[in-house]
This record gives structure tokens, sequence and C-alpha cells, in this order.
């Protein structure tokens, strides 16, 4: 799987889970319109970074999210990483210990 494709499954992974309002747009997303919604449509992986060092090394994640209020920001955050590793595992892509998932909160609404 292509980092690309890897980076758009993700997205949509971490969108379906409970106290997500949507990912952060990155700089590209920010700068095609200041009125666009970033809860509808956007760049599909917008707010999931994904680096690796050379072919085979661990899978570094960087996944940015806007929590909706009356969620707890780290239960929301445990469960954004809780769902990656567990595509990651169930894809074949990594085993756990090879992946590190960092996710940020952004903001609330």
């Amino acid at each position: 799987m292509t980092p690309t494709a890897l980076g758009d499954t993700l997205a949509q992974v971490v969108r379906d889970v409970p106290g997500v309002a949507f990912l952060t747009p990155g700089i590209a997303g920010r700068l095609r319109s200041a009125f666009q919604d970033p809860r509808r449509g956007g760049l599909p992986g917008a707010g999931v970074r994904l680096n690796r060092r050379g072919d085979t090394g661990p899978w570094q994640i960087e996944v940015r999210i806007v929590t909706l209020a009356g969620h707890r920001a780290c239960d929301v955050t445990r469960a954004t990483r809780a769902a990656v590793l567990a595509h990651l595992l169930a894809e074949g892509t990594t085993a756990t210990v090879d992946a590190t998932v960092t996710v940020t909160i952004t903001g609330i609404v």
C-alpha cells in the first residue's frame, strides 16, 4: 500500500472514531478557501501525516483532529490511536510495535 493510500484509509478510520468532529486541514486545505467547511470534504488524507525511514523502517504517524464538545479529550485521543493501530494490525501493514502514532487535538467544536 502506498503512503498516500494508507493516509487516506487512516483518515477515514479516524473520522469514524466517536468524538472526532473532523481532521484538521493541512496548509493546502486552509489555502483553498477560508469559507470551506472542513467537515464537508477537503483533501482525503488531510490531518494524517505518515513518515517512514527507508522502505522497511517503522511508520511514524501523526494525526491532527478537532473533537466534539462533550467528549473527553484524553478518551478521544486514546480511541483514535487505538483505531489507527488496530487498522494497521488488521491490514497486516505493520505490527503495533513497529508504528508510532501521535494524536494531537487542535480544537474543540
